[in-house]
């Protein structure tokens, strides 16, 4: 997810704010962000080794992510602590290619540099660390890469299905399992 976060980071950098991944429990595990904004992160435990589980911290982005299993922002005196009101956040989940919940990509920032596109650019984020789990996750077998469109193949849109030398699918991205009609209970 590294190279993933550092071009996400890239993206934000001198908005204030920082992008972090968490684990599937809602612990950060990696943080990038800017100089002037981590003091005032690390003052509402926004560093690594704290978890922002919804059960620790209440309504949060990390935390109703983990909870709902989508992409959400939570925008000021939206979360549950006050003292984290001076936050904005964005966070996608990352699911592995067997569609469970491998952790959850987070933009956070000052709430008075909220922008409309950040939920978008990281949820596009979380699906290129998909993506990336998936071909580095199934080099034996047969992978396909599907899209509507020949030029979609190699974007982030693709569909990327993993099968079995028997022919068994054994893993596949949203957007492969969107093209085939699947729901990640039918994997395997």
């Amino acid at each position: 997810s590294r190279p993933v976060m550092e071009y996400l980071y890239e993206q934000v950098r001198h908005s204030h704010s920082m992008v972090i991944l968490a684990d599937r429990h809602g612990v950060l595990m990696h943080t990038l962000g800017d100089p002037d904004f981590l003091g005032k992160a690390e003052r509402v435990a926004l560093t690594q080794g704290a978890s922002w589980h919804e059960q620790h911290r209440g309504t949060n982005a990390i935390g109703t992510a983990l909870a709902d299993g989508g992409a959400i922002e939570i925008h000021g005196a939206e979360h549950f602590l006050e003292r984290n009101a001076i936050l904005t956040c964005a966070a996608a989940p990352i699911l592995a290619a067997n569609g469970t919940l491998a952790g959850i990509l987070d933009i956070s920032g000052d709430q008075r540099s909220r922008h409309p596109h950040t939920l978008g650019l990281v949820n596009t984020a979380a699906r290129m660390i998909e993506n990336r789990l998936l071909v580095a996750g199934y080099k034996r077998g047969i992978r396909l890469h599907l899209h509507a469109q020949p030029e979609g193949i190699g974007t982030v849109a693709e569909g990327i299905v993993a099968l079995s030398t028997d022919g068994w699918i054994v893993g596949a991205n949203r957007a492969g399992l969107g093209l085939l009609g699947l729901a990640p209970a039918d994997l395997g």
